[in-house]
């Protein structure tokens, strides 16, 4: 009894001795497997890292290409600010009105004014670009055209044509015979440039329906315009009228001269100043 109870012993520890040295060998096993991970793991953090650094270097190459863009068309613009700084002293004097709290109409009428402001300047800006500069892109008529208040002029001095043919030929070019609107534009007209012996059709004619003198949208010729002779002439004529330094006279249609085209010219804005 006594030797199997030792043979038994012995065979129990000789399997605990043995298993105590798989773990250790298993342990020794383990120990490059996690090194490994680790070793994998810094690999990656440094990889994202330089990643990172080369995202940062692109975004700042980026912004610096944008803010050399940025300051060239700064430069461009510098000129503009300049001529309008005086302007935009006196609009922020006015808007600074607004901080006592107005009232809707009273803001209504401010902004109003402003933007009215606002667009004579660029009309007198463009003015002196079209007078002092060739290169500019404020252009509010067509070439050959004259620009006057709102309006654009076509003096055709080199062709004679019935009243009825000069006004189809300003339709063509969209446009009308021209209204003289007021004693100011009839003297502009007669300032212009033209020829000693010239006569130059109006959009103007005796509507015999209505035993009046009409313009060609329909609205009657205003007594104002007219001198004393020119008043007396228009009483006791019939036909079609034209223009000659500075006064209106009567002719039949049919006779042949040369015209004068008039449309609305183009809105002047800021952007149109660069």
């Amino acid at each position: 009894m006594s030797e199997e109870v030792t043979y038994a012993t012995l065979t129990f520890q000789d399997s605990v001795a043995a298993g105590n040295r798989d773990t250790n060998n298993l342990r020794k096993r383990g120990h490059p497997a996690s090194s490994s991970i680790w070793r994998q793991a810094a690999l990656g953090l440094l990889t994202f890292c330089l990643m990172l650094l080369i995202g940062l270097v692109t975004l700042g190459i980026m912004f610096l290409q944008t803010s050399n863009e940025i300051n060239s068309d700064s430069e461009k613009l510098s000129q503009l600010q300049k001529i309008i700084h005086q302007q935009q002293d006196n609009l922020s004097q006015q808007l600074s009105y607004y901080r006592n709290f107005p009232t809707e109409e009273e803001l209504k009428s401010q902004i109003s004014n402003l933007l009215k402001r606002q667009r004579q300047m660029a009309v007198k800006l463009c003015q002196e670009l079209i007078i002092h500069t060739s290169d500019h892109k404020c252009k509010p008529c067509p070439k050959t055209w004259h620009w006057h208040r709102n309006s654009c002029y076509y003096f055709a001095t080199n062709e004679e044509k019935t009243w009825p043919n000069s006004r189809k030929s300003c339709m063509d070019k969209n446009s009308t015979l021209v209204k003289i609107d007021s004693l100011e534009e009839k003297v502009f007209l007669k300032s212009q440039p033209l020829p000693k012996f010239s006569f130059f059709w109006l959009g103007l004619s005796w509507d015999p329906s209505g035993q009046r003198w009409l313009w060609e949208d329909g609205t009657l010729l205003s007594p104002s315009l007219l001198s004393t002779n020119e008043y007396a002439q228009m009483n006791r004529s019939r036909g079609c009228a034209y223009f000659q330094k500075g006064s209106i006279y009567v002719s039949r249609c049919s006779a042949e001269t040369s015209w004068i085209c008039e449309k609305t010219a183009a809105s002047v804005t800021i952007e149109d100043l660069d």
